[in-house]
């Protein structure tokens, strides 16, 4: 007597559980890769924001190491206005000076000296907020069809802070009706990354004055 064996498919109950157990790999999956994926572009973020900073940094400070003083005039060639408001909020100061290292952008015609004014733009009349420069590469000259248009930098600046260290006091948050170069003058970029709820990255640069012990035109106190 033979018996027949009859071939059966998989129950309802069995396929339910693979389906859950694949669910279940699935999502384990992806979770992973969800979670490396977005440390990755997290770190490239983070990279993009630092290297930016540090870029400005150091163009910001090639023009601070060459700032020049005019032997003819009475005051310091470089201000520095310091942020109106409390001292808790973003600091947006602005710094001009003149220089004989910064480069020409584009198309746009270099003198041997350069008048930069670094500023941050508040976003008003459409303009994008963030770090600006505005280029006079004929400085105390009248030229027909130039006009000085701010440039942006960077919409990623947030804040600018600077600071002045004199010849014999500590740092100061301004620099206004001086009658020298300041000695070093310090710089803090605050970025904000596009990422919403990401937190702001802070980079500072202090750079010293290759001119800052000479006088301006009848001042007296420089170091000699």
């Amino acid at each position: 007597m033979s018996t027949r064996r009859q071939a059966h498919g998989l129950t309802l109950l069995e396929t339910i559980v693979a389906v859950v157990i694949f669910m279940m790999f699935t999502s384990v999956v992806y979770a992973t890769y969800s979670a490396a994926y977005t440390a990755y572009t997290r770190a490239e973020e983070v990279t993009e924001v630092y290297q930016t900073g540090r870029v400005l940094l150091a163009q910001m400070g090639a023009d601070l190491a060459s700032a020049y003083q005019t032997p003819t005039e009475s005051t310091s060639t470089l201000t520095g206005e310091d942020t109106n408001g409390s001292s808790d909020a973003l600091q947006t100061d602005t710094l001009t000076f003149l220089t004989t290292a910064h480069a020409a952008y584009g198309s746009a015609p270099a003198g041997d000296l350069c008048q930069v004014t670094y500023n941050m733009g508040n976003g008003s009349l459409d303009e994008t907020p963030g770090l600006y420069v505005t280029e006079d590469f004929h400085p105390g000259q009248e030229m027909e069809d130039e006009t000085l248009e701010p440039r942006l930098l960077s919409p990623l600046v947030v804040g600018f802070n600077v600071l002045y260290l004199p010849v014999d006091d500590d740092w100061m948050t301004e620099w206004v009706d001086q009658t020298t170069l300041p000695l070093a003058v310090r710089i803090e970029l605050t970025l904000q990354p596009p990422r919403a709820g990401a937190k702001p990255i802070i980079l500072t640069s202090t750079t010293n004055l290759a001119m800052a012990t000479a006088p301006a035109g009848g001042g007296t106190n420089a170091q000699p």
